[in-house]
C-alpha cells in the first residue's frame, strides 16, 4: 500500500508538471480584460466573462487550455463566432476545428458563471456583504489560485496586464491592483469599478476585493515618482488606519534606498476578513491588523516587500519559493534595523534562526533544500525562516555595500519576470565577480546548514604587530555535507572590549587564517555580530556588577555572584555535536546535537554560575535521553586539547527536563551527556559530588541542602579564611542550616558522606 501510495503520488506531480509544461508550449497570454457582471453574496456565486489575448507558440493545435476550477462555462467566443469547448476538473479547452499555427494572436471571450473555489486560506472568498480573492492556496497544490475567479495560465511564469471590471450596487466599492481608471455609474443602482494592470504579472498576484470599503488616501514622494496610497478599510476601521501605518513613508524609505524604485503605480492595501496576500498594489491585509497600533507592522511591511521580492521578481516554481518568501522574511526584520535599532535586528532574526534551527527540519517534515521544497510544505519555515537567515547569510558573505547594490542590480535586470535560483547564483557571480557556487551549494543547494567555529589560535609579537593563527572547524547540521569558499567573519576583542574585524577564507572540515592586528587580542572570536546565520545562537554581555542574565536564545542563565571589574562574556549555543571524548568511556555519551561555549574577558573577582536546560522533548535532546536509565550530566573542557570531565553541578528536574547549575563557570566548552545506568552502576557514574543540592544561593538566612540519597552526612562551613562558623549531621534526604547569628559573606560547605568528604559548596549570605 505505501509503496501503491508513492506510485499514485509521484504519477500526480507528473501529470501536473506535464500539465504546466503542455500549457507553457502552448500559450503565451498578453492580457486579460476580467470582467464581473454580478456577485451574489448571499449565494455565494458570481456570474463573469474573461477577454484573453494570447498568442500561440506552436503549429498545427486544434485545441487551447486555460486553467479554470469549479466554476462553470457557459460558452466561448473567438472572433465573433461561438466556439465548442469541453471542461474537465480545473482545466477547459477551446476547441479549434482548423489548426493554429505558431504567433497568432487571438483574443477569446469565455462566459462563465458558479460559486468560486476557496481553501482555509486561498481562493475566492465571501464574508458577509464582502468578497475578496487571495491569490494562492497553502492547500492546493498547484497553490496557483487565479482560476478560482477567471480561466487563465495559472502559473509563475505566465505574465500579461490586466483590466478588471467589477458591477456591483452603487453604495459598494470594488478595489484591485494597479489604478483606478474609472468608476461607471450605470443610472440603475449600480456602477462599474475599472482597474488597470500596465505591469506584467502572473494571474496569482492579481486582485479583486468588494465591500462597503472607506477609501484612506495618501501619496508618498518616492525616487522616481509621487505614488498614490490607497487603504481601503471597513467605516468601522477608518479612523485606526493613520495610526497603524504610521510609519509607512519610513519603510518606504528603506526599501526604496536599498532595493530600487516601487515598481508598481499604487501602494495599495485592502482589510479581508483573512489574508495577508502581496497582490500586486492591492495588498489583502487582515481587519484585525488595523488597529490603531504598530503591533501588526511587520506583517505589512512582509506583503510591502514583496512587490520587489515576489510580484516584480517572482519565483519560476513553487519549489524555488524562498525567492518570494524567504527575501520578503528578511525585509520584515532588516527594517528594524534602519527604522529602530541594529540591536532590535539582531535579536529579532536570532529567535527566529533559532527557531529554525531547533524545529524548521520537525514542522516541514525533514530538512530541504531551499531550492527544492516539497509542494507540501512551498509555505513553511523552510521557505520563509531558513530563506531569511540565508539571505542575510548573503549579506555577511558580500558586505553591506556590495550585497545592497548587487540587490538592486539582481531586481532591475529580472523586473517584471520570473527566476530560479540558479539564475539568481549565476546573476551574483557575474555582477560581483565573486563565484558563488560555494555558497549556493552550501546555503541553497544542500538541506541544513553549515556551522563554524575556532577550534584554536597562537598569537605571537611580529615587530609592532601580532600574527593571529586561526584554526577553523565545519560541521554541518541537517546533512552530510562540507561547505566549500566558506567566508566568515572574525572579531579580534582588546581588553577595552573592542573589536577589529576581519574575514577568514576556508573550504571543508578544517582551515587555517593568519591574520595580522596592531594590539594584542585577548580574545578572537568567529561571527561577533551574528552575520554568519550558520548552525549557532549566540550574544555577548557586558557585566559591571552581580546579576542575572539570560542569554536570548541559547538555553543558558547567567548567576553572577561577584563582579567590580567590567566583564563581557559571549555564551554561544552550537546546534552540531560537540567533538567526541578522546577516549571513549563505556556507559557515557555525549549529546548527537548541541553543546555551549563560554568565552570572552572577565575580571579577576568574576565569580558566576551557570544553568543549563536540557529536555527530552521540545525537540532538544531526544536523541540524548532515551529513558529514565540515563542520568543527565554537563561535561567541560577548556579548549579542543582538552578532554571532557565532570565538573562540579547540581540537576534539578527530573531525568526528563530540567537544569544542570554548574559551579565557578569557566571559559571553555560545555556539553550534555547521560551515563547509561544499565552499563554505569550509580556509584560508578559520580561520588555524588555533583548532585548536593544548595538552595537559595545567594542567601539571606536559612540555607537548605538536598541529598542524592539517604546516609549519615555531616556539613561543616567555614568562612573564607577557614574558621569553623558551624557544623550539623543528616540522616535525611533534606536538610535546612540556621545560623545562629547574622553572618554575611562568602562561605564553605563541606558536605561528608559516611566520614567521605563527596563535595564542597560556597554559598554566599546576604
Amino acid at each position: 500500500m505505501k509503496r501503491l501510495l508513492v506510485l499514485v503520488l509521484a504519477l500526480c506531480v507528473f501529470f501536473v508538471k506535464s500539465e504546466a509544461q503542455t500549457m507553457a508550449d502552448t500559450l503565451d497570454v498578453l492580457h486579460y480584460s476580467i470582467f464581473i457582471h454580478e456577485i451574489n453574496t448571499a449565494d455565494q456565486t458570481i456570474n463573469a466573462s474573461a477577454d484573453i489575448t494570447f498568442v500561440t507558440k506552436a503549429d498545427n493545435l486544434t485545441q487551447i487550455p486555460f486553467h479554470l476550477q469549479d466554476l462553470a462555462v457557459d460558452s466561448v467566443i473567438v472572433e465573433g463566432q461561438p466556439y465548442l469547448f469541453n471542461q474537465q476538473e480545473k482545466l477547459m479547452h477551446i476547441l479549434f476545428s482548423s489548426p493554429l499555427a505558431a504567433n497568432d494572436t487571438i483574443m477569446a471571450s469565455i462566459f462563465y458563471h458558479g460559486q468560486p473555489f476557496h481553501e482555509n486560506w486561498g481562493g475566492y472568498h465571501f464574508s458577509g456583504d464582502y468578497s475578496f480573492n487571495l491569490g494562492v492556496g497553502f492547500e492546493s497544490i498547484p497553490h496557483n489560485l487565479g482560476k478560482t475567479w477567471f480561466p487563465c495560465v495559472d502559473d509563475f511564469t505566465d505574465r500579461a496586464t490586466y483590466d478588471v471590471y467589477t458591477t456591483l450596487s452603487d453604495d459598494l466599492t470594488a478595489t484591485g491592483g494597479g489604478l483606478l481608471t474609472s468608476v461607471t455609474d450605470h443610472g440603475n443602482g449600480k456602477k462599474t469599478w475599472h482597474w488597470t494592470i500596465t505591469h506584467e504579472i502572473p494571474t496569482y498576484l492579481v486582485s479583486v476585493a468588494t465591500g462597503d470599503y472607506i477609501l484612506y488616501k495618501d501619496s508618498y514622494i518616492g525616487i522616481a515618482d509621487t505614488i498614490p496610497i490607497e487603504i481601503y478599510t471597513r467605516p468601522a476601521d477608518t479612523g485606526k488606519v493613520s495610526g497603524s501605518f504610521v510609519n509607512l513613508h519610513a519603510i518606504m524609505d528603506i526599501f526604496e534606498s536599498h532595493f530600487g524604485a516601487y515598481p508598481f503605480g499604487k501602494i495599495g492595501y485592502t482589510g479581508t476578513a483573512i489574508g495577508a496576500m502581496e497582490h500586486a498594489g492591492n495588498i489583502a491585509y487582515p481587519h484585525f491588523a488595523i488597529n490603531g497600533g504598530t503591533s501588526y507592522e511587520s506583517l505589512y511591511t512582509h506583503e510591502l516587500s514583496h512587490m520587489w521580492f515576489g510580484d516584480m521578481v517572482t519565483c519560476s516554481t513553487a519549489e524555488d519559493m524562498w525567492i518570494n518568501e524567504g527575501w520578503a522574511t528578511f525585509c520584515e526584520l532588516f527594517y528594524l534595523e534602519d527604522l529602530y535599532s541594529r540591536e532590535s535586528f539582531i535579536a529579532t532574526m536570532r529567535a527566529m534562526h533559532k527557531e529554525m534551527l531547533l524545529k524548521g527540519h520537525v514542522t516541514d517534515g525533514g530538512y530541504w533544500a531551499l531550492n527544492n521544497v516539497p509542494q507540501e510544505v512551498t509555505y513553511g519555515t523552510t521557505s520563509y525562516d531558513k530563506g531569511g537567515t540565508v539571505v542575510n547569510a548573503l549579506r555577511g558573505y558580500l558586505g553591506d555595500s556590495l550585497f545592497f547594490e548587487t540587490v538592486k542590480a539582481y531586481l532591475a535586470h529580472f523586473a517584471y519576470q520570473s527566476v530560479s535560483s540558479e539564475q539568481m547564483r549565476d546573476f551574483i557571480t557575474d555582477f560581483t565577480g565573486i563565484e558563488m557556487n560555494g555558497f549556493f551549494d552550501a546555503w541553497v543547494f544542500t538541506p541544513g546548514t553549515p556551522h563554524f567555529s575556532i577550534d584554536s589560535t597562537t598569537i605571537v609579537a611580529v615587530g609592532d604587530d601580532f600574527q593571529v593563527d586561526i584554526f577553523l572547524q565545519q560541521k554541518y547540521k541537517g546533512a552530510d555535507f562540507l561547505a566549500q569558499d566558506v567566508v566568515v567573519q572574525v572579531g579580534f576583542m582588546d581588553e577595552n572590549f573592542h573589536f577589529v574585524t576581519d574575514t577568514v577564507h576556508f573550504s571543508g572540515a578544517t582551515g587555517h587564517s593568519v591574520k595580522y592586528v596592531d594590539f594584542n587580542p585577548v580574545a578572537v572570536m568567529i561571527d561577533p555580530f551574528e552575520t554568519a546565520c550558520d548552525a549557532t545562537t549566540d550574544s555577548y554581555r557586558i557585566f559591571t556588577e552581580p546579576q542575572e542574565y539570560a542569554y536570548p536564545d541559547a538555553y543558558f542563565k547567567l548567576y553572577l555572584d561577584a563582579c567590580t571589574d567590567s566583564s563581557l562574556l559571549r555564551v554561544t549555543h552550537h546546534w552540531a555535536a560537540p567533538d567526541s571524548l578522546k577516549t571513549l568511556i563505556e556507559g557515557l555519551r555525549l549529546s548527537p546535537y548541541r553543546y555551549w561555549q563560554t568565552e570572552g574577558l572577565t575580571g579577576e573577582d568574576f565569580q558566576a554560575r551557570g544553568r543549563f536546560y536540557f529536555s527530552q522533548g521540545g525537540y532538544l535532546d531526544g536523541d540524548l535521553i532515551t529513558s529514565d536509565n540515563d542520568s543527565v550530566v554537563m561535561l567541560y573542557r577548556e579548549n579542543a586539547a582538552d578532554e571532557w570531565h565532570m565538573v562540579p553541578q547540581e540537576l534539578i528536574g527530573t531525568w526528563m527536563i530540567g537544569y544542570i547549575f554548574v559551579e565557578n563557570l569557566q571559559m571553555g566548552e560545555y556539553t550534555l551527556a547521560v551515563w547509561d545506568k544499565t552499563i554505569v552502576s550509580a556509584s560508578g557514574m559520580t561520588d555524588k559530588s555533583d548532585r548536593v543540592l544548595v538552595f537559595p544561593n545567594p542567601s539571606h538566612g536559612d540555607v537548605h541542602f538536598k541529598f542524592p540519597d539517604s546516609g549519615r552526612y555531616e556539613v561543616v562551613l567555614t568562612d573564607e579564611s577557614g574558621r569553623n562558623i558551624g557544623s550539623f549531621f543528616s540522616s535525611d534526604n533534606e536538610a535546612t542550616w540556621k545560623p545562629k547569628y547574622p553572618v554575611q559573606g562568602m562561605f564553605v560547605a563541606s558536605v561528608y558522606r559516611n566520614g567521605k568528604l563527596v563535595t564542597t559548596k560556597k554559598i554566599l549570605l546576604q
